[in-house]
């Protein structure tokens, strides 16, 4: 995921904005509204590995059984409940009665087992397989010796079950971020499976369940939407013309009332929020801004020189300096929520001597090049980077800033070539099971860092439902990588939006990337 989240927003500044507005509603005229999309959108296929401009796209055409909320929590979405057995082993979806596809036809539990054994089939193309591999039966779907995941099952039209190979009492932070959106049996299950993923037809899906669905392509980077029929509230806008631009060309003509949404700059937030007729939106965030390493090049390997860069680091002063305040230091990537995070982990105040003497102790040669790696584009990532790369150099590093277009990043990543890649992404405040994706031992994760003991905890925090229980696991597994730094925790940034004063209804969403996640409640006012 936070791939996708960089390539989207590393994409954020290379287009202009050439795609038309709509045009102002009035009493009278068209209920339409405009809205930023911060990446370029190209398809509708959930499968493929996301990017912002597609997520925000798929989340107004389809729904998920659950997802994230306004506030940071699990939210219902196509599941109205949901329970997980004593043994942490089966996981029961109840979904919500009555719903239907656009085209009339019953949604149900039917779906739902045909949409996540397409993600859980490497045939599919899918991206998400890891996420599915502890599925009874997904092994077999994998090699081909079946055409199903047995694990995966409804049990009535209303009702799912998954059930797990070994347990995990917190599954369902899998499930919500990103969202794994469901896709209707009856249209895609006539296609081929193989590189399903890619398949022309999503790119103008015919049926959706969510409130708005596609309706064309304006310009190869503007979707318009219009009301789902079927859709079991009433909605108040005629249509949602979603638009990819850049946030400074958003933000203009935001204040031209050729938009209604738009995310925001950090650096812009002050000028924003005193705008006449500009509703301003801010959020604690939910995610990390962090520096990753290839951990297996071995070149950052001694945890004393990961120290050293932490300690190198004036966090504090980025956070005031780049973000204006709009954002917190934190010590973990697991930020979140409290029982999850004890009280006494290091926190790395910029302390230089410190750094000097962690890195003389490691024999750290100071003519080693050590790169800050990025895709140019976010202006804020890229203050972030020249100023830690002056802070290493004053502690002895001999630190560069390098540039990378998506085709080398891709490269850099495949080779394991990097030192410290800047990437935002994840939800680290609704369960500490978050931590499985990008920590576990052997899977495949961006750093690659394996580390048994933290291993160890990590798999027996998600084999208890017991919060007390679990609270002492973390508790263990927080001080290992407070300690062992496999990723280095930069800030957690706010998330920031506006809105035009005539959008009634909208709600901030801690997730750039779930920014419509309430379009059904828009109205104009």
């Amino acid at each position: 995921m936070y791939l996708a989240l960089l390539a989207g927003a590393a994409a954020l500044s290379l287009a202009a904005c050439t795609a038309p507005a709509s045009s102002p509603s009035t009493d009278s005229g068209p209920k339409d509204v405009s809205v930023q999309l911060y990446a370029a959108p190209s398809t509708f296929s959930p499968l493929i590995a996301q990017t912002g401009g597609n997520q925000l796209i798929q989340t107004l055409n389809w729904d998920s059984l659950i997802g994230i909320d306004d506030q940071g929590t699990y939210q219902p979405r196509l599941a109205e409940s949901w329970e997980v057995s004593p043994d942490g082993t089966v996981w029961t979806f109840h979904l919500k009665e009555g719903l239907t596809w656009s085209d009339g036809e019953p949604f149900t539990a039917d779906d739902v087992v045909f949409s996540y054994n397409l993600y859980a089939n490497p045939a599919s193309g899918s991206a998400s397989v890891g996420r599915f591999k502890d599925v009874v039966g997904a092994d077999a779907l994998a090699a081909g010796t079946a055409d199903t995941a047995s694990g995966f099952a409804a049990t009535d039209d209303t009702t799912f079950t998954m059930t797990l190979v070994s347990p995990n009492a917190a599954k369902l932070i899998d499930l919500a971020e990103p969202q794994f959106f469901v896709l209707p049996e009856h249209v895609y299950s006539s296609l081929p499976i193989d590189g399903l993923a890619t398949n022309p037809a999503f790119r103008e899906p015919k049926v959706g369940i969510g409130p708005y669905v596609f309706s064309k392509w304006v310009t190869d980077d503007q979707v318009e939407f219009v009301p789902n029929p079927t859709y079991p509230t009433p909605l108040g806008l005629d249509h949602i013309y979603a638009k990819f631009m850049a946030t400074d060309a958003a933000e203009a003509q935001l204040q031209t009332g050729e938009i209604d949404f738009s995310q925001v700059a950090a650096a812009d937030a002050d000028r924003i929020k005193d705008l006449p007729g500009v509703e301003f939106h801010s959020v604690p965030g939910i995610g990390i801004m962090a520096l990753h390493n290839a951990y297996d090049s071995g070149k950052l390997a001694d945890p004393r020189v990961r120290q050293a860069i932490m300690y190198g680091i004036d966090r504090e002063a980025i956070v005031d300096q780049v973000l204006g305040g709009y954002g917190q230091v934190v010590d973990t990537i697991q930020h979140g929520p409290d029982w999850a995070v004890p009280n006494d982990l290091t926190h790395y105040t910029r302390d230089v001597d410190k750094a000097k003497s962690l890195l003389a102790e490691a024999g750290w040669d100071p003519s080693t090049e050590v790169r800050l790696e990025i895709v140019p584009g976010p202006k804020d990532r890229e203050q972030v980077l020249t100023i830690i790369a002056g802070q290493l150099q004053e502690i002895g590093m001999n630190a560069v800033v390098k540039q990378y277009d998506q085709a080398g990043l891709a490269d850099a990543i495949k080779n394991r070539d990097f030192d410290l890649l800047i990437s935002g992404y994840g939800v680290f405040t609704a369960d500490p099971a978050a931590l499985n994706a990008i920590l576990l031992c052997n899977n495949g994760a961006l750093s690659r860092y394996c580390n048994e003991d933290l291993d160890k905890a990590l798999k027996a925090g998600i084999a208890t439902t017991d919060q007390n229980e679990r609270a002492s696991i973390y508790a263990d597994a927080q001080k290992i990588m407070n300690e062992d730094l496999p990723i280095f925790p930069i800030y957690v940034p706010d998330t920031l939006a506006a809105t035009s004063s005539r959008l009634q209804g909208f709600k901030m969403n801690p997730l750039p990337t779930n920014a419509f996640w309430n379009a059904a409640d828009w109205t104009l006012g």
